[in-house]
């Protein structure tokens, strides 16, 4: 071989390599990922909200409104969680969490499970494992 053909060759090489990966380019061009909106809770409101119920007084509320039911949950003295099962979504929560914005886990316990929100709260019996 000489010069010419090897110099063809490389350049033959490199021509195919040049094509596939602008073949690849335009596959990722085509297949772009779709972005979804999603829209985070503005911490300072939410803190905002809780300085606010500080102050009030907490009653006891029948669960009518509060349809989630205790999937399982994990206790300790550290770390503790609850995962929640409304209709087909499901929460996982730690103690001090929000739940839609809304409810706020206070406490968990082998026999209950207390939410906190708009100045009632939520008390959730815990079957789990019983």
């Amino acid at each position: 071989m000489n010069t010419k053909q090897v110099k063809k060759l490389i350049n033959a090489f490199v021509a195919i390599l040049l094509l596939a990966l602008l073949t690849m380019l335009t596959i990722s061009f085509i297949n772009k990922p779709n972005i979804q909106d999603i829209r985070f809770t503005n911490l300072d409101k939410i803190k905002s909200n809780n300085v606010n119920n500080s102050n009030q007084e907490f009653k006891v509320t029948d669960n009518a409104d509060f349809s989630y039911v205790v999937v399982g949950y994990r206790f300790g003295d550290v770390n503790s969680s609850v995962i929640l099962k409304k209709g087909n979504k499901e929460f996982v929560l730690y103690e001090g969490d929000i739940l839609e914005n809304t409810y706020e886990l206070t406490s968990i316990s082998p026999d209950e499970i207390i939410f906190k929100g708009s100045g009632k709260l939520y008390k959730l019996e815990n079957k789990v494992g019983k």
